[in-house]
């Protein structure tokens, strides 16, 4: 299994730090509010055991799943998926003056959606030298087997996968929501290819 040398997954990790500061700052300028942020859990594993660790992650909790495929050059490719409890989606309306309609609920989610993951992924792109397009993006209210069964689909056409586990929280409000990051094996090769340039322009 395709492993991240000490010095890639350090080097990955200050990408990772700097492209969430972005996006964390663009969020915070949405809301008007703080952002904090936690140090993002990175780890390759064998794809099969995502469904079955994110479904015990968030097991007995009922979710909304934003989640949006992306692809760009040098290879880089896989699936970014957010995840909101109910009670953060509801906090999350209030702050926003969004009434608790399903129509307004999607599409205040869509938004915050798409500074979180765009804002992110571009800027990590940028740091590797590369540019991303994205899929349609999909929404559904899952439980934790909703969410094994999303994640089943992607395993089942990978071997292994990096996996990134990004947590977002508001300070003054009880709104907070993770984004998991899910790169497949093939891509995993060609991000190492890149970080290892990275860390000789820098060595």
């Amino acid at each position: 299994m395709a492993m991240l040398s000490a010095e890639q997954q350090d080097a990955l990790q200050e990408l990772i730090n700097v492209a969430m500061g972005q996006a964390s700052n663009q969020l915070a300028r949405h809301l008007n509010t703080l952002v904090h942020l936690q140090v993002p859990a990175i780890q390759v594993i064998r794809a099969s055991e995502a469904p079955v660790q994110l479904g015990q992650l968030y097991a007995d909790k009922t979710m909304h799943l934003i989640s949006q495929g992306f692809i760009g050059g040098a290879g880089i490719q896989g699936e970014a998926m957010l995840l909101y409890n109910l009670d953060s989606t509801q906090q999350l309306a209030t702050i926003l003056g969004y009434q608790h309609q399903d129509a307004n609920e999607a599409e205040m989610l869509s938004d915050i959606s798409a500074i979180l993951t765009t804002t992110f992924l571009n800027g990590l792109a940028r740091q590797l030298g590369s540019s991303l397009s994205y899929s349609a993006p999909l929404q559904l209210h899952c439980h934790n087997s909703d969410l094994s069964e999303q994640v089943n689909q992607l395993a089942k056409r990978w071997k292994v996968a990096l996996q990134v586990n990004i947590h977002y929280q508001v300070t003054d409000y009880a709104f907070q929501c993770d984004m998991i990051l899910l790169i497949p094996g093939t891509a995993l090769l060609a991000l190492q290819q890149q970080l290892d340039a990275i860390l000789q322009d820098y060595g």
